[in-house]
């Protein structure tokens, strides 16, 4: 991760134009860097590639929609050597752009080629793309609002009691898109909130949410939520107010938060957009993913079968039911 004092230190004026630079996880043997422009000040992400991986992304960069406020280019610097550059174009989004650079950095780091590298700098930046056109000026979708608030409840209730502040929210990992929306070393948990009357069943978003195959314990766990405008509950920014208070001793998991919050899709500048819905939590059930559970895996599919998005009944899950006290030490490593 990046923070502000980086770019400031990046921005110090010189006296004759150019850029100054710092390298990003230099135990990679990828060149990544932070740039900033003098004397424009632009605030860039550079990835160093070969003319051959070059021509292998450019017509994929070339076919990308424009995004207001930040830029995408290729660029030859000198024989073999080119760039992959990203750019922040308009300050407004500067809040932004700083989780994005972390986050494509971070990607791009552990790749195995300079190719797979550049591929997956292009990819993750879509993926900011998408994030930041889904977000719009409406902010999140109610939906979305409370499948977030879900996760911060489950995080500041249950995983913070079981580990330390930075593993707690590293642990977090559902801005990223992973299957889980917490994954420790010893352990995954998919959260599911719903503000539904009803809520009796669960909604599993593809064929890997509930899969054991690689026999990491995994626990499901459902929030059920009532939701009112201006009601006596919780708001979003409330909640995320309540976490960022807890984190004030830990600056790099505060740090590595505030990232994860804009992976969200809870950018700072629509922070008004959150005061009014009022979240009370009524009940939050956990199961145990194992043998017997109901649930569609990747490996009982027939050839060309695929995200599978079904439903599970909560009344079938009774036998798998955990306590919040057992899904506490399942977090922490010491169930069993």
């Amino acid at each position: 991760m990046i923070d502000e004092s980086v770019w400031q230190e990046l921005e110090t004026h010189q006296q004759t134009s150019g850029r100054s630079t710092r390298r990003l996880h230099p135990d990679s043997p990828h060149d990544i860097q932070v740039s900033v422009t003098h004397p424009a000040l632009r605030r860039m992400l550079l990835l160093g590639t070969d003319a051959r991986t070059a021509d292998s992304v450019r017509q994929e960069i070339h076919g990308l929609p424009a995004t207001r406020g930040l830029q995408l280019d290729l660029s030859s610097v000198s024989g073999n050597h080119h760039e992959l550059q990203v750019m922040l174009t308009d300050d407004e989004l500067a809040e932004v752009f700083t989780p994005l650079v972390s986050d494509i950095a971070e990607v791009v780091s552990d790749a195995p080629t300079t190719e797979t590298a550049a591929k997956a700098a292009v990819r993750r930046y879509v993926r900011w793309q998408q994030l930041l056109r889904s977000v719009a000026r409406e902010g999140l979708s109610r939906q979305a609002r409370c499948g977030l608030f879900g996760e911060l409840h489950f995080l500041l209730e249950y995983v913070f009691p079981a580990v330390d502040q930075y593993m707690a929210v590293s642990s977090w990992t559902g801005p990223r898109q992973t299957n889980q929306d917490f994954q420790l070393p010893g352990a995954a948990v998919e959260v599911k909130a719903t503000t539904a009357r009803s809520a009796r069943t669960i909604q599993i978003a593809n064929e890997r949410q509930l899969d054991t195959a690689d026999s990491t314990p995994l626990a499901l766990a459902h929030v059920v939520l009532d939701d009112r405008r201006q009601g006596l509950g919780r708001s979003l920014n409330t909640l995320v107010d309540e976490i960022r208070s807890r984190l004030t001793s830990s600056p790099s998991a505060a740090q590595r938060f505030e990232g994860l919050l804009v992976q969200a899709g809870y950018l700072p500048n629509q922070r008004d957009l959150y005061d009014h819905d009022r979240y009370t939590p009524r009940r939050s059930e956990f199961w145990a993913i194992g043998e017997g559970f109901p649930r569609i895996v990747e490996a009982q599919l027939p050839p060309g079968v695929g995200n599978c998005t079904y439903t599970i009944d909560v009344s079938a899950l009774a036998a798998h039911s955990l306590t919040a006290e057992q899904l506490v030490d399942l977090i922490r490593g010491t169930h069993g």
